[in-house]
């Protein structure tokens, strides 16, 4: 790989995955196939937004917090946009029937207003438990702190039913969350890795790539035995995710020292914005009686999503750097 590619390439890349995570474009050619590139290989996407956040954020943001707070303003004030920008789909699909404070509460601090929402308060509580665990503990005993936590998360979403003791012990847990992939459980120790990362002394492994697959390997035959009996609550936690991370990122950032702010804006508002475009996507389609072709079909559903979407973030950072260019 060029030393010329840079990291957000690689984030503008599988923000895709994450698109097709929520359209499931294989599931009527291949079942089998589509569970494989949406619920094993797309479950890359998020940790990998996670772990950047870590390197480029949490180092800095040790060295002095008011780079974290004002990294938390600006999460927030994008969290808040999303929330008034997807009302009137919540309105529309009935989302705000016969509900009560708790369930705002709950929506709004952990589960987001709508399914892909999620991310941003996890990201906002995440982060902080993180800094503060590195503050208080350090280094080693926060990656020991994080990965306990996820490893309780991974047995509450993906080994929920395999015996009644421990769904019992879960039944605790899930009436404060719907699932444990939130900012208490899953987010941290992908931000601890990416911390961990940039902040080590770590020399380059000649083999990261192959451990890498190694591990993805494991991943796939575990997502595959967990799906097949039946024992997921939720598919976004696995064992093997975090080694597979770990050496996936470190493989990425040995190849790719740079940063680039233009394609990295634009995978953030492919993530936010593509449901905005499955919506319009599949309204269209049944004013102009075209669902059999643009909706029915989830293959060109998903590639008409991934493309309007992608012209969509274009033209937002065009326009940006035409009214920058104004004021100048």
């Amino acid at each position: 790989m060029s030393k010329k590619i840079n990291i957000d390439i690689w984030r503008f890349i599988v923000s895709f995955l994450i698109v097709a995570i929520h359209i499931s474009p294989f599931v009527k050619i291949s079942p089998e196939f589509d569970f494989f590139f949406t619920r094993i290989l797309g479950r890359i996407a998020v940790p990998l937004f996670l772990m950047i956040t870590g390197y480029y954020i949490l180092d800095r943001a040790l060295k002095d917090k008011q780079v974290l707070v004002d990294y938390t303003k600006k999460i927030l004030k994008i969290y808040l946009l999303c929330i008034l920008l997807y009302l009137p789909i919540n309105i529309y699909m009935g989302s705000f029937k016969n509900i009560d404070i708790i369930t705002i509460l709950k929506d709004f601090f952990i589960n987001g207003t709508l399914y892909h929402l999620w991310y941003f308060p996890a990201l906002i509580v995440g982060v902080w438990i993180t800094y503060y665990l590195v503050k208080k503990l350090g280094r080693k005993k926060t990656l020991i702190a994080t990965i306990l936590l996820y490893i309780i998360g991974v047995f509450g979403d993906s080994y929920y039913g395999i015996n009644q003791i421990t769904k019992n012990i879960y039944e605790l847990i899930f009436n404060i969350f719907d699932y444990t992939r939130n900012g208490l459980f899953y987010v941290p120790i992908f931000i601890c890795l990416g911390h961990i990362i940039k902040a080590g002394t770590r020399k380059t492994i000649k083999f990261d790539l192959l451990y890498a697959l190694l591990f993805f390997i494991l991943m796939s035959v575990e997502g595959s035995i967990l799906h097949y009996y039946n024992l997921q609550r939720h598919d976004s936690m696995y064992l093997f995710l975090l080694p597979l991370m770990y050496f996936l990122f470190c493989y990425l950032m040995d190849h790719s020292k740079t940063s680039n702010k233009k394609i990295r804006n634009i995978a953030t508002y492919i993530y936010i914005f593509h449901p905005l475009f499955i919506v319009g996507i599949r309204f269209v389609s049944g004013i102009i009686g075209m669902d059999k072709i643009f909706v029915e079909n989830n293959l060109i559903l998903y590639l008409l999503v991934c493309i309007t979407t992608t012209i969509f973030a274009f033209l937002i950072e065009k326009i940006k750097e035409v009214v920058k260019n104004e004021r100048k």
